[in-house]
């Protein structure tokens, strides 16, 4: 078709310039034109992360028509739809009137309008089919509508910063149209409930007059709101969250695009390939292997869940596996993506910018519980082959090591090297983005795909929609907390209910966590935990002596961690619908295997800030308290015991041990014997261990099973 065509050459123009601007934005400090002019869009922070806000409108839009993400299904997913768009017209209809009031019908009609083309339109969709070729045009036209916004924010910078207390009816229409513009974007590649969220959030600061104590607030009106969140200095919509997905989120999905285009992930994926041997074990070794290696240049465990199962399926199938257990074994080595260094996902630079820490810290606290939950998969596996007599899988023919093999892990050790030498982390990965089409030269596989820069450079834009759009709101949510004082309330509730019992927090914390994890991203999932649970966990750490600063550290990464299992926990695990797309299994029963393979992964969260001993299991907390080599060796003690715990509870999981089948009395003093070893309690750990030993000889000897 001649107008899809067009828009096609539209929407590479400018996710191209998108990702230009993002490129140049680094240099542009060092070149003559910032000394000769000043340029609001690429000297002034606001104006620079209101640009990015609008390249992710109109790519997400454009990408919105082309790939036909115009409607909402009508699944479990649905009713979520409708109730943003009932939450979500409130607002609107309040800033509508503002503009009535003040004499603008037009405005008040425009809003409107914008309200119905992002949200109302992809919900009835599915129930009023003749809507569906409209809708899909629909989205061409937000598309257009989100220059205006972006357009006036650079024109009136200055005066709406002075306007921000008092907007006029421009304001308002410009900055709620802008916010609906994310919802949309987010409810067509993310889904209804995170802007469900946000719009509950803004009703609260607009209605807390009439709740009762301690959840009473004045309330403020809609015009107060939008002007916090789009005119004043650090307004919610380019605040300190969007900038992290301006300096950082956007470089490294630039960076994964670009490797994708160049043949890098095909060519570490057959790095591990090729060391597939001849033990029935071997293709689970390798997931593992290419989750960490896919880990270092991607940051999307959904993604490497589908590649890697879709990669070793067959290997899998040739070697035994039950489709489900080997769907559970991909999904969670897909999901290792999330806390595998240098990327790590967006919550690691949230965490850099909330704590205001060196990058190189978390990167040190994340590596602990990487290698723990890659082993706790390793150790599943194991077991779990020799138990069911897997068959030995035969060497893939034309898949022996090559040297060119090696040439993707020099991207990831040199982002890590350059951080470790004091550089940012955004000129970090642009240097690997320079550099990475050179080493593409060094191999004949690579070097044919030099051509596919500009398409793996949109590819990065693509990816950057939906992370990009989900951040910003998550931004929104933030602003909305602090605004009405939510935080403290919520604190100071939390605090009163549990009475002061830093494990009740720390289990409450964690099922907050994955229940809110069910429904929206990991970002948001730790930006809400972070702001109303973590100031309670690190108050109650601290009253049983836990240094503040360890205490701090570990919160936030218990948090980061917990948000992180959403991706693996039933009923909505992304990388557990990712392997049942592969495997083509039933998504909840992936999804129940997934939470169940690695079992320990939801202990070791836990342990994080149990106790002091518990904090350096991260390595980092108790470092900075007490010193490397005292640290060294309480974190070595930690994750010694952690390792232990976690093969009783793998054999527990898997039901054997070697060839003996476990009653199920026997299986359940083997998990409680691995729980006493990965909690941080010295005395429950010297209890286990001789426990759990004598245990062990007992079945090997057939006296229990």
């Amino acid at each position: 078709m001649k107008v899809e065509k067009y828009i096609r050459i539209l929407f590479y123009a400018i996710a191209i310039l998108g990702a230009l601007y993002h490129l140049y934005v680094v240099v542009h400090p060092y070149t003559p034109l910032s000394y000769m002019y000043r340029i609001g869009v690429l000297d002034l922070t606001q104006l620079q992360r209101a640009t990015h806000v609008f390249f992710i409108l109109a790519v997400g839009y454009l990408l919105a028509f082309l790939e036909g993400r115009h409607s909402v299904s009508l699944g479990l997913r649905w009713p979520f739809a409708l109730a943003l768009m009932f939450l979500s017209f409130i607002p609107t209809y309040l800033a509508a009137v503002f503009a009535a009031d003040k004499g603008y019908m037009w405005l008040a009609a425009y809003i409107i309008i914008v309200w119905a083309a992002t949200v109302l339109l992809p919900t009835l969709n599915p129930i009023v089919k003749v809507l569906d070729p409209i809708s899909r045009y629909v989205t061409l036209i937000l598309a257009l509508l989100a220059v205006f916004p972006y357009v006036y924010q650079v024109w009136e910078y200055e005066e709406l910063i002075y306007r921000a207390v008092v907007p006029t009816a421009y304001d308002v229409t410009m900055g709620w149209t802008m916010t609906l513009l994310l919802f949309g974007v987010v409810l067509r590649f993310v889904g209804p409930e995170m802007p469900v969220l946000v719009s509950m959030f803004i009703l609260y600061d607009i209605y807390g007059y009439l709740l009762p104590k301690p959840w009473f607030h004045p309330g403020f009106d809609i015009d107060t709101l939008v002007g916090k969140i789009y005119s004043e200095t650090e307004a919610a919509l380019f605040g300190l969250i969007t900038g992290v997905s301006f300096k950082y989120i956007a470089y490294f999905t630039m960076l994964a695009g670009l490797l994708s285009a160049l043949g890098f992930s095909d060519l570490m994926a057959k790095a591990f390939f090729s060391l597939i041997g001849r033990s029935s074990a071997s293709v689970g070794r390798v997931s593992v292997g290419m989750g960490v290696g896919m880990g270092m240049i991607s940051g999307s465990g959904a993604a490497d869940t589908a590649f890697i199962g879709s990669t070793l399926r067959d290997i899998f199938k040739a070697a035994g596996y039950p489709a489900l257990i080997a769907a559970g074994i991909s999904a969670n080595a897909g999901t290792l993506a999330l806390i595998t260094p240098p990327i790590l996902g967006s919550i690691a630079f949230i965490m850099v910018e909330i704590l205001n820490i060196p990058y190189m810290w978390i990167v040190v606290m994340a590596l602990p519980p990487m290698a723990l939950y890659a082993i706790s998969i390793l150790m599943y596996n194991e077991l779990y082959a020799r138990a069911y007599n897997l068959k030995p899988v035969d060497a893939v023919p034309g898949r022996r090591f090559k040297p060119d093999y090696l040439i993707p892990f020099a991207l990831p050790a040199m982002i890590l090297t350059m951080i470790f030498l004091g550089y940012t982390v955004r000129t970090a990965v642009v240097l690997a983005i320079i550099v990475s089409p050179v080493l593409a030269l060094l191999s004949g596989e690579t070097r044919r795909r030099i051509k596919d820069i500009p398409m793996g450079l949109v590819e990065g834009m693509k990816i950057l929609v939906p992370v990009g759009a989900s951040i910003t709101i998550a931004n929104v949510i933030m602003a909305m907390v602090v605004v009405s004082g939510l935080h403290q309330k919520f604190s100071l509730a939390l605090f009163n209910m549990l009475g002061g019992n830093l494990i009740l927090a720390i289990l409450f914390a964690f099922t907050f966590s994955l229940i809110l994890g069910m429904g929206v991203p990991p970002t948001a999932t730790y930006v809400l935990a972070s702001l109303l649970t973590a100031p309670v966990i690190i108050k109650m750490a601290v009253a049983i002596g836990i240094p503040e600063q360890a205490a701090t550290l570990a919160t936030h990464m218990f948090l980061f961690y917990t948000a992180m299992l959403a991706d693996v926990t039933p009923p909505v695990a992304l990388s557990a619908f990712a392997a049942a797309s592969v495997f083509k299994e039933n998504p909840i029963l992936i999804g129940i295997k997934a939470a169940s393979v690695a079992l320990p992964k939801y202990i070791y969260a836990i342990s994080f800030i149990w106790s002091y001993w518990g904090t350096s299991l991260l390595i980092m907390p108790i470092v900075l308290v007490e010193g490397v080599s005292t640290g060294l060796i309480l974190a070595s003690s930690r994750i010694i015991a952690a390792l232990i715990g976690t093969f009783f509870i793998s054999i527990a999981n898997v039901g054997y041990f070697g060839s003996q089948r476990l009653t199920m009395l026997t299986r359940i003093l083997m998990l409680v014997i691995g729980t006493l070893l990965i909690l941080p309690i010295g005395t429950l750990n010297i209890i286990a261990l001789p426990g759990g030993i004598s245990a062990l000889i007992l079945v090997h000897k057939r006296i229990l099973r």
